[in-house]
This record gives C-alpha cells, sequence and structure tokens, in this order.
C-alpha cells in the first residue's frame, strides 16, 4: 500500500508511525510545509526527517508559487475562519501531491489544517484516493472560551461539517471525540476510534520504569524533596485550559491534609502560569513545598513523573491527554478530570480517579483521598501498566493498518 501523509510534522509523535508502516512493507510519501532553505516553492527529497529513512517527501513553502494568484478569492474568502491560513493554495498543494505521488490512501494527522482542504477536493471530485483522517481535539473541540479549539462561526462550522461528511473514515482518539464528530454530523459508521502511541521511545520509559526506586530517589535529592513525602507531579504547558489554575487553588486543603506534601509543578513558564498560576500560591500557602522544574522533555519527563506518588491532570478541555499516559508507562497513577478522554482508561482500568472538570473541591477531596491510601495507590500503580497496551506503538499501527485496510477494501 501506498500512503500519502500530509503533514505528519502537525504532531511530534507521528513519526516512528511512519517508521513502521515501512517497516511492514507498504510505501511512505509525505507533504509537509517548510520556510526556511527553500529556494524556490517546491523541493522533493527521498527523506523526511533523517537521511536514508525512505520517505520521499515533497517540501512546499506555504508563501511562494504563481498559483497563489488563481487562489486567491477562496484564501481571502476563508482566511478568517481558516486561521489565516490560505484554503485555495493548500488544496493546491495537496492535489498536486497527489498527482506526483499516486497513493492508494490518504491520511492526515489532524482534522483541521490539511483534512479541511483534502476534504473537499474530495467533495468536488478533484481528489479519488480515500481519505482518512485523525481528530486529536482542538481540530473538532469547542472550548475557545478557555483558549483550546476553535470558536466555532457559521463559517467555521460550515467548513468542519462539510469535510467530515467527505471523508472516507475518521479515527478518534477517544469516546468524548467520537460523539463530538457525530454532533457535527458524522456517520457512526465511519468512525472507528484509535488512540495516539507513546511518542517516546519504549526503551527509554521502560528504562525509567525498571529503575523507578532509584529515579524517584535521585530525582527527590536532586529537588530537596523529602524521600518519605507524598509528592503529586502536574505536567502540561500551563496554559489556562490545561486547569493547573484549579490545583493551586486545591493545593492548600491538600496541604491542610498532608503537611509534608509535595507538588512538582512541570512545564514551561508560560504567561498563565505567572499570570494565573503563581499568585494563587502566593496569596494563600506560598511556594515553599512547590517545585517548578520548566520545560521536561526525553527521559527527564518520564523521570519527574516517577518521582511523584500521583499524577494530577485538572483540565477543562482537551482531547486526549498522553501525559497520564506517560505517568502510567512508569507507574504513577492520576487524578483525572473528566474532561480529558483519558479518563475513559483511567475508569475502565481502575487506575486512579476521576472527578468533574472545574470542580475544585472534587479536585481537592480527590486528591487528599488518593494521598491517603498508600495501598490503593500501589494497586493503582500496577494496573497503569495494563493500559498504557492500547497506546503502544506497536498496537496502534496493527488498528490503524487495519483501518487503511478496510477504508480501501469499501472504496
Amino acid at each position: 500500500m501506498r500512503i500519502l501523509f500530509l503533514h505528519p510534522f502537525g504532531w511530534r509523535g507521528e513519526y516512528p508511525m511512519l517508521l513502521e508502516f515501512l517497516r511492514h512493507g507498504h510505501e511512505v510519501c509525505v507533504l509537509e510545509e517548510r520556510r526556511s532553505g527553500m529556494s524556490g516553492k517546491r523541493m522533493l527529497k527521498d527523506h523526511l526527517r533523517d537521511p536514508g529513512d525512505g520517505i520521499r517527501t515533497l517540501w512546499y513553502h506555504p508563501g511562494r508559487g504563481l498559483e497563489r494568484v488563481l487562489t486567491l478569492p477562496l484564501d481571502r474568502w476563508f482566511r478568517k475562519s481558516f486561521d489565516g491560513r490560505n484554503l485555495g493554495h493548500r488544496m493546491w498543494v495537496i492535489r498536486q501531491a497527489v498527482r506526483r505521488f499516486a497513493p492508494d490512501l490518504v491520511y492526515c494527522t489532524d482534522g483541521f489544517s490539511y483534512a479541511v482542504p483534502a476534504a473537499l477536493l474530495k467533495r468536488w471530485g478533484l481528489m479519488l484516493p480515500p481519505l482518512v483522517v485523525s481528530y486529536i481535539g482542538g481540530d473538532i473541540l469547542d472550548c475557545s472560551h478557555m483558549g483550546y479549539g476553535r470558536k466555532r462561526t457559521p463559517q467555521l462550522d460550515w467548513l468542519m461539517r462539510t469535510s467530515i461528511r467527505h471523508i472516507d473514515a475518521l479515527r478518534a482518539l477517544c469516546d468524548s471525540l467520537a460523539r463530538a464528530l457525530l454532533k457535527d454530523g458524522a456517520d457512526l459508521a465511519r468512525i472507528t476510534q484509535i488512540p495516539i502511541q507513546i511518542g517516546s521511545p519504549r526503551a527509554m520509559y521502560e528504562d525509567v520504569y525498571a529503575r523507578r526506586a532509584q529515579t524517584r530517589a535521585d530525582v527527590r535529592e536532586r529537588l530537596a524533596i523529602p524521600q518519605d513525602a507524598p509528592v503529586v507531579v502536574t505536567l502540561s504547558d500551563n496554559y489556562y485550559s490545561k486547569g493547573i489554575q484549579d490545583m493551586a487553588r486545591a493545593w492548600p486543603a491538600v496541604l491542610a491534609a498532608h503537611r509534608d506534601a509535595w507538588w512538582i509543578l512541570a512545564g514551561p513558564e508560560a504567561p498563565w502560569l505567572a499570570e494565573g498560576i503563581l499568585p494563587l500560591l502566593d496569596s494563600s500557602v506560598g511556594r515553599a513545598r512547590v517545585r517548578l522544574t520548566g520545560r521536561l522533555a526525553g527521559r527527564e519527563l518520564f523521570a519527574q513523573l516517577a518521582a511523584a506518588d500521583l499524577n494530577v491532570n485538572p483540565t477543562l478541555c482537551e482531547g486526549l491527554n498522553m501525559v497520564t499516559v506517560d505517568a502510567a508507562t512508569v507507574g504513577t497513577p492520576t487524578v483525572c478530570s473528566d474532561a480529558a478522554g483519558i479518563s475513559d482508561w483511567v475508569r475502565r482500568h481502575d487506575c486512579g480517579l476521576v472527578y468533574a472538570a472545574g470542580d475544585v473541591q472534587a479536585l481537592e477531596r480527590s486528591v487528599i483521598e488518593a494521598l491517603a491510601q498508600s495501598e490503593r495507590l500501589s494497586a493503582w500503580s500496577e494496573r497503569c501498566r495494563g493500559m498504557t497496551a492500547d497506546f503502544a506503538a506497536e498496537a496502534v499501527f496493527m488498528r490503524l493498518a487495519e483501518l487503511f485496510d478496510a477504508t480501501l477494501r469499501r472504496g
């Protein structure tokens, strides 16, 4: 099977999946955008990221090409709804990539920036191969008042509903996204639920898990946290919709119940951290038992998660939330809001607690209850590993390959 991936760099964890398709004998080609290091409007390469990876890639500059004169009316008409991008020009480039690579199937890793123009090409009979689209969260959810997703103007609503009708198969990462697709008029028979794979190499998190006790001790020593203290961790981009401000509101009550507790607050120094999270701590119990780590990546991300007894995911609106999965790979259970798709897995595998998003008192009770029951934390930790099996790259590849085969047979 020859598969054309549209914009796989839209999600950092997609490259290993492309390699998995190659390893199983499929031909993989890519359309990707690039602004630096290009002398013209297009550039064809025999690899995507690593020389010799065998992924033929058509790079294009979104700001170049004489065809932009022809696509200008459509680009202008939809520019605001299409996040300032050029819808008509992107349709032109996608069609050019389909002609060049002649794929058996086209796959979009997000349900908006490339899926919408590809679906419009299908609608107008300008693209023949079957189209499969993955919906991650912000591409389909409308939580714009929380800084997540897109406000559904009438024009944007038309774009989304029209695109969904002309996509051959829709991949939803979780139950909540499947419900969002149904609400937008998708046919249930065309929706398949397949979660995202863990983006980091398996050897990395398996090594942290195998050395969990030592890793935990090392991180706590480095952060000057007592070895026997109860510790919670949050790891996010620290913007409003992630709900870390709710954890800041809950923290005084948690400290009142567990006076020796500590909080590892990981993630970048985003504006909302300074504006809406730290002031809540400063006006109540202060930061004495809070450790700010900044942005984490690679092995250190898993190490910080392993150092905690409990991961807290207080998101207000989200698709899946892979940090909860990352925490589970190293045996750390989660208190999770029901606004994250991963909450379905937490319930199903009984590896944490789920509370109503935005309910700070419910968050307080859940964290206090979890930290008070060491035997229950240990049981959750054991069950976490069972949950992660659904997110292993091999498992996701098999389900995605089956979806592609089924779509081709129907087409």
